[in-house]
């Protein structure tokens, strides 16, 4: 096995470029892509779901002849070279319009489904566009659209619904499908033949935040495509593996990895049910493969450890962990063998999960290893088409979010004596730039290519990269040390009954910075013991304290609050932390309350 990456020096900085561990599988675009599916996996299974109970699949030849259809009918609609939005849930439709869009019509505006309709309405202005595929449950907000004055010229319904029948804007997908192939079998190519630009924008995705402070980059198929090949390099697929899609397709890390990535290895994609059929899901789809967020992964191997712990097995499987890891030091792995009652509630076939947006506790990953699960952890930006760097079947060290993935490159920008400073990034991954923002555009690119990520981190000497934190919520005591909320929240986030948290930086009125925190609690958990509030607070002060002993002085985590209401989150699972301040911020002001004099307090909602 070749090494991984190799550190280059030039001009005082550190470089970590990444090489992979298998032989890259690349493409130019997105458009091959699809086309090289077709070819290679042909009849096989590409998408699997269920709909109104029936259990529906499509083929990667039904995907092709779907894109090139309805493509086709976009060109004869007049929307060649058109701004054009998918605002739907994860559904096969939502891949066949995608796909429509961006190989060979126009620029595709992924739109985030949880955005109130204001939000939805205002970025389609600032994007210009003039067609929005939707699927049926957005259908009132579509008709009062089109009631306003906005660029939209036609409303795609993925569904087959009654649509208004004095409006000609409003089009069934279905029917533009059965045109489309009407033309491609006249011999229409206005489509099939379209030559794609691959640096050419062809994508535009707004970034979490209000529409207002929402950025909207910039990528191409030649971003996209790179990332996809760079990431083949160091995850090995099989042809057996079904991927369970749970992120929202508007979020690059599920479009490259859990849309694209698997496409381009003719995996079947299933789509869930929701959170709620989580469990039920993975089995009835034999699921092999889950892309998820730390939420996600936390919620799961918590359902699991509590379903231990009430069978009374939990020393048990602490025990047969430990053999299980010694026999594997020698080469025998039986994880899989001893841990079998175990997968076969979670999932028999599940055999790789991938984290991405957010740290995660090492004792999780640990957890689902123990098992006979593999967990990767990745990291990277929507500015960097997504991933930068991922840990590998090779190189998982927890704790670290892996190497560079090939052909991207990472340094450490101004590190301090610990090794920590910002983390910059180059490669064709990054991003054109920021939609009609040249200004802050040129504040995070530099002119040889370097991206500026925002997130501060360290290189070890094994080339793994460890998120500190982000640069804009690091917690900086009068001493001059640092902290970052993300270490506070990892740890606080396995206490039994704590559901999630959000740590920030006091400064009190003598200057001094303590760490607080907002803690979400479990209320279920804590009535089934019959807890009051009071002992709530005892419980949860006397596992900080446990916690504290762990952390130097000036940094332990001094004053806390506690709530039923869970913490204002994107859509990613990311905590709106500038959100969560400015809410703290009004309940000390309402109440009173003075944080200082206090160790415990509910909030009350």
């Amino acid at each position: 096995m070749t090494k991984g990456f190799e550190i280059i020096y030039n001009n005082d900085r550190r470089i970590v470029k990444g090489h992979g561990y298998y032989e890259a599988v690349y493409v130019s675009n997105c458009k091959e892509l699809v086309k090289r599916s077709r070819t290679k996996y042909g009849s096989k299974a590409a998408f699997r779901f269920k709909r109104d109970g029936k259990l529906i699949e499509k083929t990667y030849i039904d995907l092709d002849n779907d894109v090139d259809a309805l493509g086709t009918a976009l060109h004869d609609l007049g929307l060649k070279d058109s701004f054009i939005s998918v605002f739907a849930e994860n559904r096969y439709e939502w891949g066949v319009a995608y796909f429509s869009i961006i190989n060979g019509t126009g620029v595709g505006v992924p739109l985030d489904k949880y955005l109130p309709a204001n939000e939805v309405e205002n970025l389609v202005v600032r994007g210009r566009v003039e067609a929005i595929f939707y699927s049926g449950n957005y259908h009132e907000m579509m008709i009062d659209f089109s009631k306003k004055k906005t660029s939209l010229k036609f409303f795609i319904c993925m569904d087959d619904i009654n649509l208004p029948p004095d409006d000609s804007r409003f089009i069934l997908m279905s029917s533009l499908i059965k045109r489309g192939s009407e033309l491609v079998d006249k011999g229409d190519k206005r489509f099939t033949d379209a030559v794609i630009d691959n640096e050419k924008m062809s994508i535009l995705l707004f970034t979490s935040g209000t529409t207002m402070a929402s950025k909207g980059v910039m990528l191409s198929h030649k971003n996209i495509a790179s990332n996809v090949a760079s990431v083949s390099a160091h995850i090995e697929l099989y042809p057996n593996d079904v991927h369970l899609s749970l992120l929202p397709l508007h979020h690059t890390f599920e479009n490259t990895i859990g849309l694209m990535f698997m496409i381009l290895f003719g995996i079947t994609i299933s789509y869930s049910e929701g959170i709620k059929h989580l469990v039920q899901n993975i089995r009835e789809f034999k699921v092999t493969i889950l892309v998820g967020v730390p939420a996600i992964f936390e919620a799961i191997y918590s359902r699991v450890m509590d379903a231990i712990e009430k069978q009374g097995k939990t020393a048990l499987v602490k025990k047969a962990a430990k053999v299980s890891n010694f026999l594997l030091k020698m080469g025998i792995d039986v994880r899989r063998k001893l841990f079998k009652s175990v997968l076969d509630k979670l999932g028999p076939d599940l055999r790789l999960l991938v984290s991405g947006a957010a740290p995660i506790n090492s004792e999780i990953l640990k957890g689902f290893e123990n098992f006979g699960i593999t967990f990767l952890q990745g990291y990277g930006l929507t500015e960097t088409s997504p991933v930068i760097s991922v840990t590998s079947f090779y190189q998982n060290t927890p704790g670290t979010v892996g190497i560079p993935v090939k052909d991207v490159e990472v340094t450490i920008d101004n590190p301090d004596e610990n090794g920590m400073g910002e983390i910059l990034t180059r490669g064709e991954n990054v991003m054109l730039g920021y939609y009609e923002n040249p200004e802050e555009t040129s504040n995070v690119m530099e002119e040889d290519g370097w991206f500026r990520t925002g997130d501060l981190g360290v290189i070890d000497e094994n080339g793994n990269l460890r998120i500190t934190g982000r640069a804009k919520s690091m917690i900086v005591f009068t001493n001059g040390k640092k902290a970052f909320p993300e270490e506070y929240e990892v740890q606080l986030n396995v206490i039994p009954g704590v559901k999630e948290s959000f740590v920030w930086g006091n400064k009190a009125p003598d200057g001094d910075i303590q760490v607080c925190a907002k803690i979400v609690i479990d209320k279920e958990y804590f009535d089934t013991k019959g807890y009051t509030k009071e002992q709530i607070g005892d419980e949860l002060k006397t596992a900080i304290k446990e916690m504290n002993k762990g952390i130097p002085k000036y940094k332990i985590l001094r004053y806390f609050l506690l709530t039923y209401e869970e913490l204002s989150k994107t859509t990613k699972m990311s905590i709106k932390r500038a959100v969560e301040t400015d809410r703290i911020k009004m309940y000390l002001d309402k109440t009173g309350v003075d944080i200082r004099k206090i160790d415990k307090s509910f909030i009350e909602n």
